[in-house]
């Protein structure tokens, strides 16, 4: 069954675009060696950019907890919590359905 992690996340004050920086070298970078990894989206607020919300899918459990227990994703994490006000307010979930156009 497919997994997927939200989670909502404040960037320090001026930290908003390497933020976005991290995530997008994790996806050019990290993404296409990780296994199982399928999609991930990051929104930022209308109301205060410094708040996203991000979503990770995995194609399985095992493969999300897999990469979360790599050391060089620990790395890049500590990396991202350093520019970012408090942890991350984390939902981990089953994907019951994926709906796309």
């Amino acid at each position: 069954m497919p997994h997927v992690t939200f989670f909502k996340i404040k960037a320090k004050p001026g930290e908003h675009d390497t933020v976005v920086k991290l995530f997008k070298g994790w996806s050019e970078e990290r993404g296409p060696k990780v296994k199982g990894f399928v999609r991930s989206v990051l929104a930022s607020s209308l109301s205060n950019p410094d708040e996203f919300m991000a979503g990770a899918m995995f194609d399985t459990k095992e493969n999300y907890d897999a990469n979360s227990n790599d050391p060089e994703q620990g790395k890049w994490y500590e990396e991202l919590r350093s520019h970012l006000v408090a942890d991350p307010d984390w939902f981990d979930a089953n994907v019951e359905m994926v709906v796309e156009a």
